[in-house]
Order: C-alpha cells, then sequence, then structure tokens
C-alpha cells in the first residue's frame, strides 16, 4: 500500500495566501482528498493541481451577496434552488472539486453519495474574477464547466473592468455563446433575467 506523504505549505506560501492570492501545488486526487480533510482554506482541485485560495476582497463577498439576491429573487416560486460557494461542485469523471461563487440547482439537487453539500447538477453558476483566481476561472475552471452536462450558463463578474461575461450553451454540442457586457447602459441578460450592467456595480467600493 502506498503512504501519502502529507502536503505541506511553505512559508512563503502562507505570506502568498495570507496577502489575498492563490497558490498552486501538484498533487494526485488522493493527496488533494487528504489536504481537503485537514486544511482551514478554501481549495478546489484540476488537472492535478491542488489551487488553494487566499482571502477574499470586501468587494469581491458583497458581489456574491449581491449576485445570490438578485437570483433569488428572480427564482422565487420556480424549481430553482441559489446557493452560496459553500456547496460545492464535483466531477467524478475528471476528478475535479469546484466552488462556484453562486451556484444555481434546477430541479432536484443531485449529491454525491451520502454528502448534503457535493452538487452533481448545477445549472448556473457565478463566478466573481479576482487577480488570483483571474486567469484560472476564465481558462482552465471554465472549461471544466462546460464539459459538465447539467450546466447550461457560466457567468464571470469583473469588478475592476466593471464587466460581465455570460457564457451559454447552444443546441449544437460543445458549443457555446459568449457575451461581454461592458456598456453601463446594457441590459445584462442572465438565464432570462435582465438588469442593467450599471446596477451590478453600484454603490461598491473600487476594487
Amino acid at each position: 500500500m502506498q503512504v501519502l506523504e502529507k502536503i505541506q505549505l511553505t512559508d512563503a506560501q502562507i505570506e502568498v495566501l495570507e496577502a489575498g492570492k492563490s497558490v498552486s501545488v501538484p498533487a494526485s486526487w488522493e493527496e488533494f482528498e487528504e489536504f481537503l480533510a485537514e486544511t482551514n482554506y478554501r481549495v478546489e482541485y484540476g488537472n492535478g493541481q491542488i489551487v488553494i485560495m487566499g482571502l477574499a476582497k470586501l468587494i469581491h463577498e458583497l458581489l456574491v451577496i449581491r449576485l445570490g439576491y438578485l437570483l433569488t429573487g428572480y427564482y422565487l416560486g420556480k424549481p430553482f434552488y441559489v446557493a452560496g460557494s459553500n456547496a460545492v461542485i464535483r466531477k467524478d469523471d475528471q476528478k475535479g472539486h469546484y466552488n462556484g461563487d453562486v451556484l444555481v440547482i434546477k430541479g432536484k439537487p443531485v449529491f454525491q453519495d451520502k454528502s448534503q453539500s457535493i452538487i452533481a447538477n448545477p445549472y448556473l453558476i457565478v463566478e466573481v474574477l479576482s487577480e488570483a483566481t483571474f486567469t484560472y476561472d476564465l481558462g482552465a475552471k471554465r472549461r471544466k464547466y462546460e464539459q459538465m452536462s447539467s450546466v447550461q450558463e457560466i457567468v464571470f463578474i469583473d469588478p475592476v473592468d466593471k464587466e460581465v461575461i455570460v457564457c451559454r450553451r447552444t443546441e449544437q454540442a460543445n458549443v457555446w455563446t459568449e457575451t461581454a457586457y461592458t456598456q453601463p447602459e446594457q441590459l445584462v441578460n442572465i438565464d432570462g433575467f435582465q438588469i442593467q450592467l450599471s446596477e451590478i456595480f453600484d454603490n461598491l467600493p473600487e476594487a
């Protein structure tokens, strides 16, 4: 039986996390599961890497709450659930483990095994971008979301450029549309819910 080597963060890596940035560590799925069980950090796993998140900025958390509130109101009375980032998205076939900032589930939640928090059927995912995770969220993480058959829309919120990108699955296999909303007066369309771009970023501190 192979003995796993415990992953230990260096002092330099801890400093990076305390500065609000992220750290990536190569690891097997088994090493990730062991690290996940013992760490207090928010972590994800994909492409053979543990991605460890530092503390989020205030504007990030304000936008997460705002989008969660808006979508909860939109889906009220409909067969949808809106959850926060503690609801984990698990991709079994690719051994992926992700935390969307806002997660929408259509119909009955499908949990992995006996878990009540690991979701296998996300419908819509919102990611609020940050300096630490910008490239990762728009790159590898987005591709993994697109591979999940239940996911119909992925929404990226950029607090720096005050931009919203909505990626929507089409009826054609593996083809997605991407709409970038950059003008304050534009109406952002998220699964039929429409809101002016300026309202999403109104009354927020500078990123």
